[in-house]
């Protein structure tokens, strides 16, 4: 059994399809193809149901699946102790974010990372929040930024330390009522139909739990955990915009009009890890350079 063939096999389950595990792994798909065909040969069974689109596990392939990703941890972490005798950081690790952090904070903290470390390679994830919440579960994630709400709901117990705080806005179309108020009252919000960032529209989110803390019953009518979806969706007068500042700095907001809202609400940022951080050397020098690079200008360090 080759190590190549179980990093294709979990490439394929991590990226959901042959097509995607093969430009992740700068492969062909035949060769991804060729490698997971080699290891249902070796063990005499299917590891994928390739009738069902998307792809997805047999019940062999699932009961294989913690083990070849225990072979690869046990592999690395080989690597890793070898080059911490040297004296050395090398190998991977994965940073979840979410797109207003990996667009404003993200890109500094990599800049100071490969320049101390070149020997690691650093692979992004950019997820909603339970999306990052998944890849840390699910280990295929050692890090993650996130809003630190709704907290992560894991019996892991990862750990985690505050980076900043920045305001919650309001986003309203160019003609509404409120466009160029120096600030809107959060009751104000009741009485609106919301575009709220998050990716289910459900009460486990920042925005939900940010209003209702307020007093203030929500009428969400779209959500979307992408920036300029959410200002397009306000530009065509589809309800008003409840979002982080961050997000707004990095879209075009021509068309808009960015409000404060008052009372002040917050979102607060942080960064969470796995526990031991897999017991990686790469892990733990993101972890510090994350924790040195300065916030995001416009936004209060909590650190």
């Amino acid at each position: 059994m080759q190590v190549e063939w179980l990093r294709a096999f979990l490439t394929v389950v991590d990226r959901g399809g042959f097509t995607p595990a093969a430009a992740h792994l700068y492969r062909s798909q035949g060769r991804v193809s060729s490698y997971i065909a080699a290891l249902e040969r070796e063990l005499g069974v299917a590891v994928f149901d390739r009738d069902h689109r998307p792809v997805r596990l047999t019940p062999a392939g699932a009961a294989f699946e913690p083990h070849a990703r225990s072979v690869l941890e046990e592999l690395e972490a080989g690597r890793n102790a070898m080059a911490s005798v040297q004296g050395l950081v090398r190998g991977d690790v994965t940073l979840a974010t979410y797109p207003s952090a990996g667009a404003s904070f993200v890109p500094d903290v990599l800049a100071r990372f490969s320049h101390d470390y070149p020997g690691v390679r650093v692979e992004l994830l950019e997820h909603a929040i339970h999306g990052i919440d998944e890849a840390l579960v699910h280990g295929r994630a050692l890090l993650a930024v996130r809003p630190m709400l709704p907290p992560p709901r894991s019996s892991r117990g990862f750990e985690h330390e505050s980076l900043w705080r920045e305001p919650m806005c309001l986003v309203v179309p160019g003609d509404h009522r409120l466009a160029g108020a120096a600030e809107a009252a959060v009751g104000d919000l009741a009485h609106e139909q919301l575009v709220v960032s998050g990716q289910h529209l459900h009460y486990d989110t920042e925005a939900f739990r940010l209003l209702i803390k307020e007093g203030v019953e929500p009428r969400v009518r779209y959500v979307s955990d992408q920036p300029q979806i959410l200002v397009g969706l306000v530009r065509a007068g589809l309800g008003l915009g409840f979002t982080n500042q961050l997000a707004l700095a990095t879209v075009r907001t021509e068309g808009v009009s960015v409000i404060p809202v008052a009372p002040r609400l917050y979102r607060e940022v942080g960064v969470f890890w796995a526990p031991g951080l897999g017991g990686s050397p790469a892990a733990s020098a993101l972890l510090d350079t994350l924790l040195a690079t300065p916030v995001p200008a416009a936004t209060v360090a909590l650190r």
